[in-house]
C-alpha cells in the first residue's frame, strides 16, 4: 500500500477534528479551520495569536525551523511572536545532538526576541529521527487580526521573496552529499544559507500595519502552489497565477532541476502570499525600502473560475486538490546516512 506523508486532506480534518473542539468558549475568536494555522484568544486587555507545528521532514535544521516555522504562523495573523515552547522527541540518547538542537533553538528565538518559556523532552520508542513540536504564542499589534480565508475575487496575490526558501536549505543541508558531485560547491554553499531567508515576521507585520491586506498565508508543505490552494479553500475562491512572474532563485532552480522537482510544489516557508487591494504598488515600493523582494503573481477570482497556474509555455494546471510535497518524495529516494542527523 502506498503511503502518502503530508498534512491530512480537508475531508478528514472536516470529518473529525472540526467536529470535536472541547468547550466553545466565547474568548476565541479564531478557530480551526482548514487552511488557518494559528488561533486567536481574547485575552484581558490584549489578544493572543497561538500556533503548534511540527518539524518533520528536516534533519539538520529541525531546531532552527522549529522556531521560525512557528513564528511566522504567528506573524500572519498580525501578531508579534514572543513565547515559545516545545516537545522534543529522540531516537537515542546523544546529548551532542540534544545540545545541537536546543542551541538552534537559543538563536532563533533570541534574534525573533521570542523567550523559550516550556517545554519537554525524552528518547522515544518507535522515532527513527528527531522530531520537534513547537507552540508560538503571540500578541496581535493592532486592533485586527488575519486570516488565510480572508481573500476576495478582485484581490491581486502578493508574494515575497522567492519560492522554495525553506526546500532549498533543507535538500542543500541534508543532501549536501549526494548534490556535492552534482551541483557547483559554491552555489551548494549558498544555497544551504537559505535557512536564514525562513523567517517572515517583519514582512507579515509590515504588511499588516498598512491595511491593504485581506488574507495573508505562510506556504509551508505543497509548496507556493499548497499555499495559494489553502488560501484559496478558507476563503471559498479560486485564482489564477503566472508561472513566469514567480520569482524562483538560481540556486532553487538548479537544485531543484538536479533532484527533478517542482520548486512550486517544494516546502516554501520563508515566502509570505498575501491578497491584496488598493494601492499595492505602494506597499510593494516600501516592502522594497525595508530590504525585501515583493511581486504580484496573479489575482483571487471566484471560486466557480477555478484555481488555475499557467505555466510558462501557455500549458494551464489546474490545482484541485491538496499539494504533496515534494520533499517526502526526495527524502524518500534520498535515505539519511549515518551523519545525516549531525545537527549544525
Amino acid at each position: 500500500m502506498k503511503v502518502t506523508y503530508g498534512k491530512l486532506p480537508k475531508e478528514v480534518l472536516e470529518k473529525t477534528v472540526f467536529r470535536w473542539l472541547g468547550a466553545r468558549r466565547k474568548d476565541v475568536l479564531l478557530w480551526p479551520a482548514y487552511g488557518e494555522d494559528a488561533a486567536v484568544v481574547n485575552a484581558p486587555e490584549r489578544c493572543l495569536v497561538v500556533t503548534c507545528d511540527p518539524i518533520t521532514g528536516s534533519r539538520k535544521l529541525i531546531g532552527w525551523l522549529a522556531v521560525h516555522i512557528n513564528a511566522n504562523d504567528v506573524a500572519v495573523c498580525g501578531a508579534k511572536p514572543a513565547w515559545f515552547s516545545s516537545c522534543i522527541l529522540l531516537p537515542e540518547d546523544d546529548e551532542a545532538l540534544f545540545a545541537s538542537i536546543v542551541k538552534q533553538i537559543h538563536k532563533a528565538a533570541s534574534e525573533l526576541h521570542v523567550s523559550v518559556i516550556t517545554g519537554h523532552s525524552e528518547v522515544a520508542l518507535y522515532v527513527s529521527e528527531p522530531i520537534i513540536i513547537g507552540t508560538m504564542i503571540g500578541v496581535l499589534e493592532g486592533n485586527k487580526y488575519y486570516r488565510t480565508g480572508g481573500a476576495k475575487p478582485g484581490d491581486k496575490i502578493l508574494m515575497t521573496k522567492t519560492a522554495a526558501i525553506e526546500g532549498t536549505a533543507i535538500l542543500a543541508t541534508d543532501l549536501s552529499e549526494v548534490l556535492s558531485s552534482k551541483v557547483d560547491k559554491p552555489l551548494l554553499k549558498r544555497a544551504s544559507a537559505f535557512y536564514r531567508k525562513i523567517s517572515v515576521v517583519d514582512e507579515a507585520l509590515r504588511i499588516a500595519s498598512t491595511g491593504l491586506a485581506t488574507a495573508m498565508h505562510d506556504p509551508t508543505e505543497g509548496g507556493l502552489l499548497g499555499g495559494l490552494y489553502e488560501m484559496a479553500e478558507a476563503s471559498g475562491t479560486g485564482f489564477v497565477v503566472y508561472e513566469d512572474t514567480i520569482p524562483i532563485a538560481k540556486e532553487t532552480r538548479i537544485i531543484c532541476e538536479t533532484l527533478g522537482c517542482d520548486p512550486l510544489k517544494l516546502i516554501s516557508s520563508g515566502t509570505l502570499i498575501a491578497s491584496v487591494r488598493g494601492d499595492y504598488k505602494k506597499l510593494i515600493t516600501a516592502l522594497k525600502r525595508a530590504g525585501v523582494k515583493a511581486t504580484i503573481i496573479g489575482e483571487v477570482v471566484p471560486k466557480k473560475n477555478g484555481r488555475k497556474l499557467i505555466r510558462s509555455e501557455g500549458n494551464v494546471e489546474n490545482i484541485k486538490s491538496t499539494i504533496t510535497d515534494e520533499l517526502w518524495r526526495i527524502l524518500s529516494e534520498y535515505p539519511p546516512s549515518s551523519t545525516s542527523r549531525l545537527a549544525v
